[in-house]
Parts: structure tokens; C-alpha cells; sequence
């Protein structure tokens, strides 16, 4: 029988560490890294069963390290990965899935494969879609001189697909895609809060209900999941927004983006609220 795979998981938030449990029930052996990590992360790598190892012993043990944490921790992170890899004289596989731009995973790339050990690869990778669960799994896009090797990963936790040799190919995907979905919430929010200081609130949702209530159910189903995640897509805001820059496009709606999470993320509770209005 051949012998299983094992994935270091470096990431243990809601996405992390769903895709830990369902890499775990399709017979991968997984193993994450808890250092400087939150008590949430802790608790979320006890119940996905995962084994919590030395940085060291993932960087020695790991056929592939998916890392799957806050963009702006995306450098630093294959920064550590590539310091131990030489240190170790250990080749490591390096998976990037973080919400970057194109710009910064090709940076990434250029610093790990000049750190790394020999024979070191770095794939990079964008996650579109929810967590995986018993009835729905996401779209793992992946893209590198070597993406081809790492197609062993479909399996319960994600629908892999290869988008070619090109690099930035799956990072740049993930940021037009972001662009529609968390870039209209932030425009939502952005309407609702207008609307809230110019004292038209509860006007501007009967008006919806009547003529736009597909997007009125979509802020009632959305807000409440952006309250809880808003801190984390600042860095992804300010990453499409590069992006948009770099190919000579306004990234103005992105900067607004990243302000109006930053704004929601001081105040957790100022959607809810907002939502009580509705009904």
C-alpha cells in the first residue's frame, strides 16, 4: 500500500482547519505548527485531530505545506518556511493559498527559492468558495513550473485544478473573484452606513424589499458572517487594490473596501444592529 501523504497545515482558522479534518478523512496524515497562534486556532486544531508538531519536525515530515492564514502574514511566513528548509538541508514543497496579489506571490517566490534548500518548490494557490463540508468542498486553483506534481491533493477538502506553469495565474484569479464578492459587500455596507447618517435607513430597505430583494436577502444572509471576518480582509482589500494599480486601473472602490472593514472591525456589533431595522 502506498504509504500516505503528509501535509503540513500551517493556518488553523475556520477555513484551515475544516480543510485539515476532510484532508484527514481522505487518508492524508496532517500536521500543523501552533506557534504564536490564537487559543481560537488551538481549540479548532484539537477538534480537527490534526498533529501539533515543532516548526522544525513539519519542515522535516512534510511531503507539502499548505498555508492558509491572513495575507499580510504571507511573507514572513515562507520567510520562515525557506530559513528552515537551508538550515535544515531539508527540500521542501511550499503552497501559498493566502488571498495575495500577483506581485506579491511572485516576490514570495523570487525570496523562497533564493532561501530555500535545493530541490525546494513553491506553488501558488488561491482557495475560491466556503469551507469544506460532508456535502460541499471548495476549488483549490494551483499554478507554478511544478503545480502538475501537487494534483494529489483533490480529495474530500478541495477540487483541485491546474491553472499552468505561469506562477501569479491562481493568485491573480483569486483577486478579480474577491473583487466581486467581498468588494460588492464593502459596497453594501458602504451604501447602509450613507444611508444611516443621511437619516434614510429604514426608507432605503422598504425600497429594496420592493424592488431589489435579492440583494436585500443577501445582506441580511452576509452581514453577520462580514462582522466576524471584516479584520481579516483588510490586507486582502489592500492586495486587489495593488493589483488594480499595477495594471493601470483605479483601485479606488478597494481602498474604500479596505476602509469600510477597518471601520467595521473597530465595531462588531454595528451591522447587527443595522439589520434590526429590516424587520
Amino acid at each position: 500500500m502506498t504509504k500516505s501523504k503528509t501535509i503540513g497545515l500551517l493556518g488553523m482558522g475556520d477555513m484551515g482547519s475544516s480543510v485539515a479534518k476532510y484532508l484527514l478523512k481522505s487518508n492524508f496524515t496532517v500536521q500543523t505548527n501552533l506557534d504564536g497562534r490564537s487559543k481560537k486556532s488551538t481549540e479548532n486544531a484539537v477538534k480537527s485531530n490534526v498533529q501539533v508538531v515543532s516548526f522544525e519536525s513539519l519542515i522535516k515530515n512534510s511531503d507539502l505545506i499548505i498555508s492558509i492564514i491572513p495575507p499580510i502574514s504571507s511573507t514572513k511566513t515562507s520567510r520562515k518556511i525557506s530559513t528552515y528548509s537551508r538550515k535544515l538541508s531539508k527540500s521542501v514543497n511550499y503552497l501559498d493559498a493566502n488571498a495575495i496579489s500577483p506581485k506579491t506571490t511572485l516576490q514570495i517566490e523570487t525570496n523562497f527559492y533564493k532561501n530555500s534548500f535545493k530541490n525546494s518548490n513553491y506553488i501558488d494557490g488561491s482557495i475560491i468558495g466556503t469551507s469544506p463540508n460532508n456535502k460541499y468542498k471548495p476549488r483549490l486553483y494551483i499554478s507554478g513550473e511544478n503545480a502538475k506534481n501537487f494534483l494529489y491533493l483533490n480529495s474530500l477538502a478541495f477540487e483541485v485544478i491546474n491553472l499552468g506553469k505561469k506562477t501569479e495565474l491562481s493568485s491573480s484569479l483569486k483577486m478579480c473573484y474577491a473583487s466581486l464578492t467581498k468588494g460588492s459587500s464593502a459596497l453594501l455596507i458602504s451604501l447602509i452606513l450613507l444611508a444611516e447618517k443621511l437619516n434614510v435607513l429604514d426608507h432605503l430597505f422598504d425600497e429594496l424589499k420592493h424592488s431589489q430583494n435579492d440583494t436585500l436577502n443577501k445582506i441580511k444572509k452576509s452581514f453577520p458572517v462580514i462582522s466576524s471576518k471584516s479584520e481579516r480582509w483588510i490586507a486582502e482589500m489592500e492586495e486587489i487594490g495593488s493589483t488594480y494599480y499595477e495594471n493601470e486601473l483605479n483601485p479606488g472602490v478597494f481602498d474604500n473596501a479596505s476602509y469600510i472593514y477597518k471601520l467595521i472591525s473597530k465595531n462588531k456589533t454595528k451591522l447587527t444592529k443595522l439589520l434590526e431595522i429590516i424587520d
